[in-house]
């Protein structure tokens, strides 16, 4: 063999061995040494159950302190219910910029394990997905929010404002007991906070592209009642002729459901919607695009936009939850019903109070279980609002984002009404028919949307808090 056969001989051995590894490496996220460390970790959150009621965050909060713990970061659980703690932890930068707080609530809602087809509260990883109540709501923000922190202190950069991680209990019945508690009992937790990163913003995914992120920065406004009923128990051989508390519990329901909803756009649903109508071709980009406070074609936006949308332009009247009765041939003597109701973004809770009491029997009880208030919303001319939106464009080349009104409730709101900017993200692509599982059945995410997502919110945490 001459030397020459030999050298190119050797050239393509050495292509052979490196090129894969050149391929495997230019895929990107998959490889990342952080990808499997993050994706166990919320695999093992996944697995404790935190269901609110009753809550029980407390064994999540001791999982978060644990994972920090091991970097040598100091986290404390915080909350006055040991059953029912968050966790707190602080990264010092030595300045004096306004601090940026990762929020997440460790809660989740309730499951009906047997409409399950996979447990609900073992992280099972199964075709491509990640499986679990709180894999979307919000356990993999959490996670990921926590990663974001990690790299930022094992590569030892230097801070130009202070990061702050939260997670707290109680979120999914309002956070009265959680982020609202911590807010008025432990305001030292606070101190310098300006920004806040939570849930509550969304994407629309086609295929494994995102055309558009929403950014939040408003949501409508909470009001759950329970309505009570009385009456007389008895044999349900003999009735009453009225049918009894239930069914005047059922008829109360529904004229509180019935109560009038017109189609009403605030100014920050229009600004939304003709932002996300920008970046649609098609009829519903359309209607988006040309929708007005005045003059709103009631028909035609039932016609073309789905629930969604349409939810964000009238109050919302959702009947959750009846009980009442001890056995099948039983008249019950008491019965109540739960009601949840979101008003736009802009209405106070008192004249809808006063629509619910006058629809109820004299003799019914109203009991108001949450109720919030109009808030200003968070403005979009800071630098992280602009930072989120060129972040998560560069990620998606082509897609668009802007500002957002969430038809939701978030503990976003308790920071919004001291004057902190808080902005609701979603840093992980989610198909619709993902979408759907949130506090429904079979909630997932997919694990290299997860991965990605990760990765995103790294580089939003970075660009903001790194010095430059």
């Amino acid at each position: 063999m001459t030397g020459t056969r030999r050298s190119v001989l050797l050239i393509l051995l050495v292509l052979f061995v490196v090129a894969p590894l050149q391929c495997r490496r230019a895929t990107g996220v998959e490889r990342d040494p952080f990808d499997q460390e993050a994706e166990d970790a919320l695999v093992s959150y996944l697995k404790i159950d935190t269901s609110n009621p009753p809550g029980n965050e407390t064994a999540g909060a001791r999982f978060l302190q644990a994972l920090l713990r091991k970097d040598g970061i100091e986290a404390r659980l915080v909350g006055s219910d040991p059953a029912r703690q968050g966790v707190y932890a602080r990264i010092l930068s030595g300045t004096n910029a306004k601090a940026l707080l990762l929020l997440h609530h460790i809660d989740v809602v309730p499951v009906a394990a047997a409409e399950w087809t996979k447990p609900p509260f073992e992280g099972v990883r199964s075709g491509g997905y990640i499986w679990g109540r709180g894999a979307l709501d919000m356990k993999s923000l959490g996670i990921a929010e926590i990663m974001a922190v990690l790299d930022l202190v094992r590569r030892h950069v230097p801070l130009r404002r202070d990061v702050i991680i939260l997670g707290v209990p109680d979120e999914e019945l309002g956070g009265q007991h959680g982020t609202k508690e911590l807010l008025e009992t432990e305001p030292a937790l606070f101190d310098n906070v300006g920004y806040v990163l939570n849930e509550a913003g969304y994407n629309e995914t086609i295929v494994d592209k995102v055309a558009f992120w929403g950014i939040e920065i408003q949501q409508k406004v909470p009001l759950f009642l329970r309505v009570h009923i009385e009456g007389q128990p008895g044999h349900a051989a003999s009735p009453p002729d009225d049918g009894g508390t239930l069914v005047e519990l059922m008829h109360t329901l529904e004229a509180v459901r019935a109560i009038p909803a017109p189609y009403r756009l605030t100014p920050a649903v229009e600004a939304y919607f003709h932002a996300v109508g920008a970046t649609k071709r098609d009829q519903k980009g359309e209607v988006l695009r040309s929708m007005q406070a005045t003059g709103i074609d009631a028909a035609r936006v039932e016609r073309v936009l789905p629930p969604g949308y349409r939810s964000l332009m009238h109050d919302t009247i959702a009947i959750t939850q009846i009980k009442g009765g001890t056995c099948t041939n039983c008249m019950p003597a008491t019965a109540f019903g739960d009601v949840d109701i979101r008003l736009l973004d802009d209405e106070t809770v008192g004249p809808m109070l006063e629509r619910v009491r006058a629809r109820m029997p004299k003799h019914a009880k109203l009991e108001v279980l949450l109720q919030g208030q109009p808030v200003p919303a968070s403005p979009t001319d800071t630098e992280l609002f602009r930072l989120l939106a060129a972040d998560m464009k560069r990620s998606e080349p082509g897609s668009a984002a802007a500002a957002v009104v969430s038809p939701g409730t978030s503990d976003s709101r308790y920071f919004r009404a001291r004057g902190i900017v808080a902005y609701g993200i979603a840093p992980f692509k989610v198909n619709y028919y993902d979408a759907d599982t949130v506090h429904g059945n079979d909630e997932r995410i997919r694990a290299v949307f997860f991965a990605e997502g990760v990765h995103l919110l790294r580089q939003i945490v970075g660009d903001f808090c790194a010095r430059r």
